[in-house]
């Protein structure tokens, strides 16, 4: 069975289960997934949002257009082309780690194995962690398509924005603003990690993964907030103070 498929049959075995299970209210976020994606481009329209698409974009511009020595596209492919610091293993494996299947099929296998024990945590990460990896998928994958960037290896022209990273920078940022800074701060260094060695391995120019994470942050801040803001009974509210900002934390009930 291929990936997309064995994720399709998680969620449709959730979506799917009889309403008369004592577990079937459980299921009420899976079946408003839709709506949840519809709130989370909202949100993405908010001020927030549209500063952080803002940013990202001018980073990535001033990378590809500007005359900056230091953070110009094309020098730094040049430079990877023949220096790779991290090696082929390294990249490979970290190809493996931020594929945004891998990285949907454990979010939907994390849901599933809180529902069927019970653990209210791993249940609401793996369907947060779902959805911001699905707002983020869609968007990079229309920008593949309307941007038709040719890559730095030339295998195909899907290079802006990266894919890789816009995801892992997504379940980053969502780790951030719901679990704090103990969570999202290491998860954010993984995630930068992962781009950069979309670089090393020329998939991207250093603008595709720019934007790729800006992308994905702005995902995962909007999946958090539209869930926050659909069910403030389902959350308990506190002030927190992380590297990510002040502000307010949840628990998810």
């Amino acid at each position: 069975m291929s990936l997309p498929r064995a994720v399709a049959a998680i969620l449709a075995a959730l979506l799917l289960a009889r309403p008369g299970d004592a577990r079937a209210r459980d299921i009420t976020g899976v079946r408003e997934f839709p709506f949840d994606l519809i709130r989370g481009v909202r949100e993405e329209l908010r001020t927030e949002g549209i500063l952080t698409f803002a940013a990202a974009g001018a980073l990535a511009a001033n990378s590809r257009f500007g005359e900056s020595a230091d953070f110009d596209d094309f020098r730094i492919a040049r430079t990877l082309e023949t220096h790779q610091p991290l090696g082929r293993d390294v990249t490979n494996a970290a190809d493996v780690i931020g594929y945004p299947g891998v990285l949907m099929a454990a979010m939907a296998a994390t849901y599933a194995g809180g529902w069927y024990g019970d653990n209210e945590t791993a249940k609401e990460a793996g369907l947060l962690g779902f959805e911001a990896l699905s707002l983020a998928g869609i968007q990079t994958l229309i920008l593949k398509v309307s941007v038709d960037r040719l890559r730095p290896d030339e295998t195909d022209r899907q290079a802006f924005p990266s894919g890789h990273t816009s995801a892992s920078f997504a379940l980053a940022s969502l780790a951030g603003s719901r679990w704090g800074w103990k969570i999202g701060l290491p998860s954010s260094m993984l995630a930068a990690f992962v781009g950069y060695t979309r670089m090393e391995r020329r998939n991207h120019y250093f603008s595709d993964v720019i934007f790729g994470a800006g992308l994905g942050i702005a995902s995962g801040r909007a999946v958090y907030k539209g869930r926050r803001n659909a069910y403030p009974d389902r959350y308990a509210v506190s002030p927190y103070v992380s590297p990510f900002g002040a502000g307010l934390s949840v628990r998810f009930r």
